[in-house]
């Protein structure tokens, strides 16, 4: 009798090795939800000082909150995106659209006007149309179309390079900028998917630098890490000192500086970034902070409607800004938190209420099949 080949070849063991891998589910990092969760916070900070804010907070308090600010979820979404293995592109999309649909119909249903464009536009991730009295969830929006953008595109970029020319990526991107920044180019009017490549490309690069830094940085030795940060921290301090050099004060002026991006904003950027590259340690440890992380784009949602309700509140609060402040950020912060988690526990119930009537149908439609069999 012929003896069976039970050789098995490369593919076959590379195969093998990729089905083990994702049958194996790796734990959270802990310190992914830690910063996202300071960062998604530090948000409601900064729409406390920009948007109620704008008339009583001075212009430097406003650009030191800006330092932390939405480019370090980029960088974040890059940390998870290496930390996983995994592309989860259309879960998150459908997982953005999801939540702004149910944030738009719920602000509607205070004016008792929902509109097919309140399901509609969020659903495609083409904008929100809410209640005038919820001013600042559609100025918040802006964030969403580009973040959907840059999880596509980063990860296109990622899925066909493999990793190796991410920072040949990285520094194309920001020679853009700095060439846009001298007057040497200019690329407005250009867009991806509907989304300005003057708003876009910093995005990207964030999210390819986060997902460079968990490859190769983090995961480093302590000592090499610390380098890196310094030499980060340096780097962006040089720039920040030259922007200075040609075009004065105004560098300090970090909001006219973000839309559209320029290098000043770029340069201060990579400052939180350092910090979250020095602070990724699972040794770091808070429940809240975790908690909000982990659930980020509920409290992205929800500060939108807190920050416009602090627009009935403040003409109340008539006191010096350094008082006022925290105690608006003090009531920003507490009706972000309610609004968030009711969204959080309403789109939970939601799910799995989806999730239920998916089963039963299933359970339906099989029964069906074995008495059709049956009469057979």
């Amino acid at each position: 009798m012929k003896q069976a080949d039970t050789t098995i070849t490369e593919e076959e063991a590379n195969l093998a090795t990729t089905v083990e891998n994702a049958s194996v589910k790796r734990p959270r990092a802990h310190y992914i939800d830690l910063v996202r969760g300071i960062c998604a916070l530090s948000i409601v900070f900064i729409h406390t000082c920009f948007w109620s804010g704008g008339g009583y907070v001075p212009i430097p308090i406003k650009s030191i909150s800006l330092l932390l600010d939405v480019p370090a979820f980029f960088f974040i979404a890059g940390m998870t995106r290496a930390y996983i293995q995994k592309d989860t592109i259309l879960t998150q999309l459908i997982k953005l659209s999801m939540v702004f649909v149910l944030l738009g119909l719920l602000c509607n249903l205070v004016d008792g006007e929902v509109t097919w464009a309140s399901i509609f536009r969020p659903l495609f991730l083409m904008g929100i149309n809410v209640s005038p009295l919820f001013k600042v969830v559609p100025s918040s929006y802006w964030f969403v179309p580009i973040y959907a953008c840059t999880i596509i595109l980063g990860g296109v970029i990622i899925k066909h390079t493999g990793g190796g020319y991410i920072m040949g990526v990285i520094s194309l991107i920001v020679l853009t900028y700095v060439l846009a920044f001298g007057g040497l180019l200019n690329f407005a009017g250009y867009s991806f998917l509907g989304s300005r490549l003057e708003m876009l490309l910093f995005p990207v690069a964030s999210y390819l630098f986060g997902y460079w830094c968990q490859q190769h940085i983090i995961q480093a030795e302590i000592h090499k890490r610390r380098k890196f940060v310094l030499l980060l921290a340096f780097v962006a301090f040089i720039v920040f000192c030259l922007c200075y050099l040609s075009e004065g004060s105004g560098v300090y002026n970090l909001q006219i500086n973000k839309f559209p991006v320029k290098l000043p904003y770029i340069a201060a950027s990579c400052l939180s970034m350092a910090g979250i590259i020095f602070f990724a340690s699972d040794a770091l440890r808070n429940r809240f902070f975790e908690h909000v992380g982990r659930n980020a784009i509920f409290y992205y949602a929800g500060q939108g409607v807190s920050s416009s309700l602090l627009f009935l509140i403040s003409p109340y609060i008539r006191l010096e800004w350094g008082i006022k402040l925290p105690i608006m950020f003090a009531i920003n912060l507490a009706l972000a938190i309610i609004f968030s988690e009711a969204l959080r526990l309403l789109d939970t119930a939601l799910v799995s209420a989806i999730r239920a009537d998916k089963k039963a149908l299933f359970h339906r439609l099989l029964l069906r099949c074995r008495l059709s069999k049956a009469e057979e």
